[in-house]
């Protein structure tokens, strides 16, 4: 427990130490530290101005600290600065002058498109809309819905339970991040629970367990992925936050995306739907 500190935003996770520099939604600012190992896997880091200190005194000693202000941070507060200020050939700026139109609002747009998503839960079939379209048109003193999808919420037959969110992926060299809006399935308790309490009310709810239930093509299947969702404040959609695996996904998610990567899936995207 001595190596362990309180976060308000992941928790409890290990204690680690970065400059100043490092904190808050800095990025590109380089990220600089010892090779982590198993007994240290978070090693102190410093950013590269701080690096130019280190490397005048010939090493971090009494003199060079002085010079240098360090601060307590968690290990996922580590990583998400690890991910923002490691420097790469290939930014989210070079992206700036790429020129689309978007299929929503049939408008011109200019720099990286970094939100994409989805309308249904991958289970979601033309049979569900049309029971959820003649149950519309039941008396409103009837009993609820079994079938509906709204732009929030969705449930199958009364059986299969599913809320809509984001998974947030950090692009490596930027305080941005790449936005998949996906689906993933509640039990019918916590379903239940989302649906009865007001927002106020919501945002004191503990993560509640999910899998993935979209079906993202630029991926091996992500359907059935470990999640958790995470409830924000009013009128904003829940986050997911991903299982740490193998998954392409899930690494995406834990070690950062790279802008050559977001061009890709944006390109790929914006090809199919000229297509259509």
């Amino acid at each position: 427990m001595a190596d362990k500190i309180q976060c308000s935003t992941h928790g409890e996770r290990e204690r680690t130490y970065v400059c100043a520099h490092l904190l808050g939604e800095t990025a590109g600012l380089g990220f600089n530290s010892d090779e982590p190992d198993s007994d240290h896997p978070f090693p102190d880091a410093w950013c590269d101005n701080c690096e130019l200190i280190r490397a005048a005194h010939n090493g971090w000693n009494e003199e060079a600290e002085r010079l240098v202000k360090i601060s307590l941070v968690c290990s996922g507060c580590y990583d998400r600065a690890r991910i923002r200020n490691t420097t790469t050939s290939v930014t989210l700026d070079d992206l700036a002058d790429l020129r689309w139109k978007c299929g929503n609002c049939e408008e011109w747009h200019t720099g990286p498109c970094l939100d994409f998503g989805y309308d249904s839960p991958r289970y979601w079939l033309e049979e569900h809309t049309e029971a959820s379209r003649v149950a519309s048109l039941m008396p409103s003193w009837s009993k609820e819905r079994k079938t509906f999808l709204d732009e929030d919420y969705c449930a199958i037959d009364d059986h299969d339970f599913f809320v809509r969110g984001t998974i947030h992926l950090p692009i490596v060299g930027s305080a941005e991040t790449f936005r998949w809006g996906v689906w993933g399935s509640l039990s019918r308790g916590n379903f239940d629970v989302l649906k009865r309490n007001d927002d106020q009310q919501r945002i004191d709810l503990p993560p509640m367990f999910s899998w993935l239930s979209t079906r993202i093509p630029e991926y091996p299947d992500t359907t059935n992925l470990k999640m958790y969702v995470h409830i924000q404040k009013p009128r904003q959609r829940p986050h997911f936050e991903l299982e740490l695996t193998d998954h392409p996904l899930s690494q995406e998610y834990h070690k950062g995306i790279t802008s050559e990567r977001v061009r890709e899936i944006m390109m790929g995207r914006l090809r199919d739907a000229e297509q259509r």
